[in-house]
């Protein structure tokens, strides 16, 4: 009754006829349907004898002939070589879904994981490498399957909490407010939806979580203390900036952020220098000493490493077999991403552009499931906890008012100078931009949350106290409530109904 299909990497018109040469259906596989299950019902009805497939070229990983119920059926006589195609009969799935195939850029960075692993041509070489070299690492360990293609972006973002944890430690110095700020991070829609899906941009928001907690132990240490145990987190956060940069180029705005407290840093410095109780006549070559330090830390830290971790992850496409990649054109190849990225003019039904982030206007539609039965429905779409993003929108205009009125404090001038990098520059990009570009953001609004928070806190400690379990608790409510656009998993057109908040939160067709 019905033929499915898992294409590897195949391009071109797949076919299946019968013993009188009759068509019975048709597949057109390209770089869109490769590693996803693709079923069609057959035209008519097989006649007697030999069925012939033919795909022209490319690769065709399994091939199931199913009865009217779903049921596969066991070829009679398999053709030498071809066996392969019908060894896992007993997995066909009930449909093709999320579970079983790939879905949205994971076509292109999923793919470019195997062929990253396998010394193939590579397919995406818009972005950086690393990122797919650690999806290539997945698939090393678990196979070309959703679980290895998508297992490292879902340790990065379970990896993402205890970092958070340790940035807002350091930062609130409250374990209560620490524990409050966790919890919402690990709440949140876009992290759980981003670290279950086979893109790159988990990678890169990870990195720029980690090196801001160095620069914070930087900062921290090196105003108290000068160049004395200010070199490590100098050095770690240079390697978590680098190795953003090298998942990412949108890892490079994080260095302007970094940039400027770091600088800051040094303007404190000098300020506990003239504070302290330490003689005049020494202050001067104490501080050109942190000087010296800070000028070469900056460079060897943040520029010369950051730049070699960056060269490093090509080395993997050196082992191309086709001979596609050399050190002359790891060169040329950044200038054709700064090309495409700077000439890109194509449009999407979900693009969005930076204004519209922090409101959650426009979602990111990832996923529809289809063949299920009536009345139900699946999706998965790219979007923020409201308590989380709204709430992170409020601490942002919080700490701007704090700043407005002459009452800003150095932690909030940190979150602050960190958002606006991650945030700012894309008000300058002319090219299609969408939601999940505001995931690196975020992060630094929530803390902008907790540092609100924490002033409400030190003055009516009642009041600060219940503010944050209500928060808690109506982000967790929120989180299961809209669980099934989180992950796909099927639920009633009255459920669904009851999602669409918003205009722009269109989930689900219904």
């Amino acid at each position: 009754a019905s033929v499915w299909v898992y294409p590897g990497l195949a391009e071109g018109t797949l076919t299946v006829s019968d013993a009188d040469g009759r068509t019975l259906c048709e597949f057109t596989l390209s770089g869109g349907t490769c590693f996803a299950w693709q079923k069609q019902t057959l035209t008519q009805a097989a006649g007697d004898g030999a069925l012939t497939v033919t795909l022209p070229e490319g690769a065709l990983e399994e091939l199931v002939f199913a009865d009217g119920a779903g049921r596969a059926l066991a070829p009679t006589a398999v053709p030498d070589g071809a066996a392969a195609l019908f060894d896992e009969q007993d997995t066909l799935p009930d449909r093709p879904s999320q579970l079983n195939s790939m879905y949205f850029d994971e076509i292109y960075h999923g793919r470019t994981g195997y062929e990253t692993l396998h010394g193939l041509p590579i397919y995406e070489t818009t972005h950086p490498p690393l990122g797919k070299d650690l999806i290539a690492l997945g698939i090393a360990l678990f196979g070309m399957n959703p679980i290895g293609w998508r297992i490292m972006g879902v340790l990065f973002g379970i990896a993402m909490v205890p970092v958070f944890y340790l940035l807002a430690r350091r930062l609130l110095r409250r374990f209560d407010l620490t524990l409050t700020m966790t919890a919402l991070f690990a709440l949140d829609f876009m992290r759980y939806t981003q670290s279950r899906l086979a893109t790159i941009d988990v990678f890169v928001v990870f990195f720029v979580l980690l090196g801001a907690y160095f620069m914070l132990w930087y900062c921290q240490v090196f105003i108290a203390g000068g160049r004395r145990g200010a070199l490590l987190p100098a050095a770690l956060g240079g390697m978590a900036f680098g190795l953003g940069c090298a998942a990412k180029w949108t890892g490079v705005y994080a260095g302007v952020g970094l940039a400027a407290v770091y600088f800051l840093a040094l303007a404190a410095r000098k300020k506990a220098l003239a504070e302290s109780e330490l003689p005049e006549s020494r202050q001067r070559p104490e501080f050109a000493a942190d000087l010296r330090f800070a000028a070469a830390a900056g460079v060897g830290c943040y520029v010369l490493l950051p730049l070699a971790l960056y060269v490093a992850s090509y080395l993997p496409l050196l082992f191309e077999k086709s001979g596609g990649y050399t050190f002359s054109t790891i060169l040329s190849a950044q200038r054709v991403m700064f090309e495409y990225h700077s000439q890109l003019k194509a449009t999407h039904p979900f693009e969005s552009r930076w204004y519209t982030w922090p409101l959650m206007l426009r979602p990111v539609w990832y996923y529809m499931g289809s063949r299920l039965p009536a009345g139900t429905v699946a999706s998965i779409a790219a979007f923020g906890n409201p308590v989380v993003w709204w709430g992170g929108l409020a601490g942002v205009l919080a700490l701007l008012g704090f700043a407005a009125a002459g009452r800003s404090r150095r932690s909030d001038v940190f979150v602050l100078l960190l958002y606006a990098a991650q945030y700012l520059p894309w008000a300058l990009i002319s090219r299609a931009t969408f939601i999940y570009h505001y995931f690196a953001a975020m992060i630094f609004a929530l803390l902008a949350l907790g540092l609100a928070l924490q002033r409400l806190l030190e003055r009516r400690p009642l009041l600060g106290s219940g503010v944050c379990a209500g928060a808690v608790v109506l982000a967790a409510g929120l989180f299961a409530f809209f669980f099934p656009v989180l992950s796909g998993l099927p639920v009633s057109t009255t459920w669904a109904a009851m999602l669409k908040w918003l205009p722009g939160w269109g989930f689900y067709i219904l």
